[in-house]
């Protein structure tokens, strides 16, 4: 029974890592699309993703606008 749990886990994941691969952001027609679309791209990123993951991303972001 073990051994069916853990091939059941190993193919939850394996599909989230498939998932999280095929995610696009849309272009938009205009501006406002694009920025909507970005929107609902990176919450949909944040989901699936770790926190220590996407935070340690946005950390460079921030930190090379910042000049010192």
């Amino acid at each position: 029974m073990k051994a069916k749990e853990k091939y059941k886990q190993k193919a939850e994941k394996s599909q989230m890592k498939t998932k999280e691969q095929k995610v696009f952001m849309k272009p938009g027609k205009n501006n406002k699309e694009d920025r909507e679309n970005f929107i609902k791209y990176w919450v949909n990123y944040i989901k699936t993703h770790s926190d220590k993951e996407w935070s340690s991303q946005q950390k460079v972001l921030i930190d090379s606008q910042i000049s010192k």
